[in-house]
């Protein structure tokens, strides 16, 4: 039986694919349980990862009865472009007694190499029987045998600071089917459901019953404001089969009974974050920035484009381009948004975001650029900045500075020689003559004029260089608001919804940081409301104005491509703005 069992499992493994490049190959031993009860059954699994495997020697199930296996399962993934792959045998075992036991390690030959798995621990409890006689107690015993936990990963968020809710199923029932039919609205957070998560089997004892827990949802929350938040309860609809399960045919059905369960709701406390660095742009999390440019040689007629990817598990949305430190003599245009996604990793939601900064260099030379990025780490709570290598430039000297001649023609070359020489002079003012034309005057007058355009223009930037810098960007809001807004309504005409509605949203956040002198990381709802109730703008501006927040919000993470969806934004923005901008300059 022993030379079989090993001739069979030699031959499962021989017919493993190889993988491509090197992989990590590894011999794993897991259990579903780490507690049963006496007469339960739980399952052990062991699987070799990216490797072919011989000679495999299971342990001794000396305190368990095999009541299945091994059972073989191959799985293959491929996640971010790496692929991996797994064979495993499993067992589904019952103890004979109560009592701590260890599961021994198990062996397994890959390219002349031993590989032995860790033991496994397994505790054997006491059951509890049913003492259930009645139709009540029946439905009392239904709903301690199933119920659903939400869990949530940590007890206080800061503002924009990912937190995970597992909604956690438990029952020592037969499931026959389940649906959500209310969940919470997240009321004060961004929400987002986790698509990809483990959401394998485990066996759990609890007060002496043993149950089978599957992770069933999960949902990351991002918190948008300080304060204490209330998580409304999640209702299910569950259906289980009552005793044994049977074969299904049209003379013999399960008897099916449903009923509902829900969670307990629950508070999230959210914080404010720390006094923020000026750097600060809004990511909240942990973070990775890189950056690159597309040439290191140029002249001052010339361009530099850096891009700057930024990526992590925070709010991408809410990341906005870091500012740039340059040195004196370069000009530097708004960023443009290239790329801005989400994704999903390590079972929670991630996303990535690239700007382009146009760069002009003024002045030759030989400089260094590097790029800087600061964000709120999470996980140290502290502000950490990133920065990027350094870019060495060569700028030379270009030629659009420089004064031109409008016409640089030179006079035809006459054929002759020699040409006739006239010995007459007349000296008489002609009519047609140069002297006294209005040409001549014209070029008279010239230099005065620019003279003083010169002078005019000088006055002008003097007084430029007086303006308050917050002032200048309060004057200069609604301007940049409505290119932004210009900029939405091209999206808007060619289709491209999650732009359009990404632009609204830089437009009216921009409008109130910059009109209203708030640094981005007090930029929240709350505050914006305040703010704008301190200037005594009109309670239904306001509202409307925090209306269109949301819809851009929705939009942005719902998906929203409606055609008229998105003229009715743009007109809306278009007026508040207008009229918040008429109220405060009055």
């Amino acid at each position: 039986m022993s030379g079989l069992f090993k001739t069979y499992t030699l031959i499962c493994f021989l017919l493993l694919p190889l993988l491509v490049g090197a992989q990590d190959v590894r011999f794993e031993a897991i259990s579903d349980a780490r507690q049963v009860v006496l007469g339960g059954t739980f399952q052990v699994e062991f699987t070799i990862y990216n490797a072919d495997g011989s000679n495999f020697n299971p342990p001794p199930f000396r305190d368990f009865e095999v009541l299945s296996g091994p059972n073989e399962s191959r799985r293959v993934s491929i996640v971010n472009g790496k692929s991996s792959q797994s064979f495993g045998l499993s067992y589904v075992l019952q103890p004979k007694k109560i009592g701590k036991f260890t599961i021994g390690p198990s062996t397994i030959q890959v390219d002349g190499k031993t590989l032995r798995s860790r033991p496994i621990s397994v505790e054997v409890v006491k059951g509890r029987n049913s003492t259930a006689t009645t139709k009540a107690e029946l439905d009392q015993e239904l709903s301690e045998g199933v119920f659903i936990k939400a869990i949530v990963n940590k007890e206080a968020s800061k503002i924009g600071e990912q937190t995970i809710i597992d909604y956690k199923l438990f029952t020592s029932r037969n499931i026959e089917s389940y649906n959500v039919v209310r969940e919470s609205e997240y009321a004060g957070f961004f929400a987002h459901e986790v698509r990809r998560f483990n959401s394998r089997q485990v066996q759990e004892v609890i007060e002496g019953i043993q149950y089978t827990t599957k992770v069933i949802k999960r949902v990351a929350l991002f918190p948008q404001q300080a304060g204490v938040f209330n998580v409304e309860s999640l209702m299910m609809n569950i259906s289980v089969t009552m005793g044994e399960k049977q074969r299904r045919s049209i003379f013999s059905m399960p008897k099916v009974t449903t009923f509902t369960i829900e969670t307990e709701p629950f508070d999230i406390r959210v914080e404010p974050l720390p006094d923020a660095p000026s750097t600060f742009t809004g990511a909240v999390g942990k973070f990775q920035m890189r950056a690159t440019v597309n040439r290191e040689k140029l002249s001052t007629d010339d361009a530099i484009a850096l891009r700057m990817y930024i990526n992590g598990n925070g709010d991408i949305k809410q990341v906005q381009a870091p500012p740039l430190e340059l040195p004196e003599g370069f000009e530097v245009y708004d960023p443009k948004v290239l790329d801005e996604s989400n994704y999903e990793e390590n079972s929670e939601l991630a996303g990535k975001k690239v700007f382009e900064y146009l760069i002009l260099p003024e002045e030759p030379g030989n400089y260094e650029i590097s790029a800087n990025f600061t964000y709120y780490d999470s996980d140290s709570s502290a502000y950490v900045t990133l920065s990027s290598k350094s870019f060495p430039l060569t700028v030379t000297k270009g030629t659009l500075g420089r004064k031109q001649n409008i016409t640089d023609t030179k006079a035809p070359e006459k054929k002759e020689d020699i040409r006739f020489i006239k010995t007459d002079a007349d000296l008489n003012d002609s009519p047609f003559g140069f002297v006294g034309s209005g040409l001549f005057w014209g070029l008279f007058t010239l230099p005065f004029l620019l003279l003083g355009g010169v002078f005019v223009l000088q006055q002008i930037e003097a007084k430029k260089a007086n303006i308050d810098p917050v002032q200048l960007k309060r004057n200069r809001a609604v301007k940049i608001a409505q290119q932004r807004l210009s900029q939405a309504q091209q999206f808007m005409q060619s289709g491209e919804s999650k732009s359009f509605y990404d632009e609204v949203s830089r437009a009216s956040f921009g409008y109130i940081c910059d009109k209203l002198n708030m640094p981005f990381a007090e930029l929240t709802k709350q505050n914006v409301r305040s703010k704008l109730e301190s200037l005594k703008v009109e309670t239904p501006r306001i509202e409307k104005f925090m209306e269109i927040i949301k819809t851009c919000e929705m939009a942005l993470f719902a998906g929203k491509d409606n055609a008229a969806a998105m003229q009715t934004t743009y007109d809306q923005a278009l007026e508040v703005i207008a009229e918040i901008e008429e109220q405060i300059s009055l």
